[in-house]
């Protein structure tokens, strides 16, 4: 069968509606259950909860969060992968070296004055 350079495939319109009306009702489906969320403020949900309730509903919030970004920023034509939200070269970087010896140097300091009160 052969097709007009300009007209889609119709498997593929099929294939692609079918998509974006699954694609539609997940939406709706999110929107109706963060919506439930909203309703709710954090510190009441989080009082309701046990501490593990709560650290579970915390990670779960913050993967959909990700997840949210994710799919945002596919459908905006963007790869998440090199995106950044901050940039690594402006991070602040710890020198390893400098940390040793301040820990070194502020134990000792603080040895050597117990040593001294106890002298006295």
């Amino acid at each position: 069968m052969t097709t007009k350079p300009n007209q889609p495939d119709s498997d593929v319109e099929a294939d692609f509606n079918a998509r974006a009306t699954q694609l539609e009702n997940s939406l709706t489906e999110l929107e109706t259950f963060l919506s439930r969320l909203d309703s709710v403020s954090y510190s009441t949900l989080h009082e309701s909860l046990t501490p593990v309730d709560q650290a579970r509903f915390d990670l779960t919030a913050a993967y959909t969060l990700n997840s949210l970004m994710w799919a945002y920023l596919r459908t905006r034509g963007v790869d998440p992968k090199q995106t950044q939200l901050k940039n690594r070269q402006t991070a602040s970087r710890i020198d390893k070296q400098a940390s040793t010896r301040l820990m070194r140097n502020a134990l000792w300091q603080q040895a050597h004055a117990k040593n001294k009160k106890d002298e006295q």
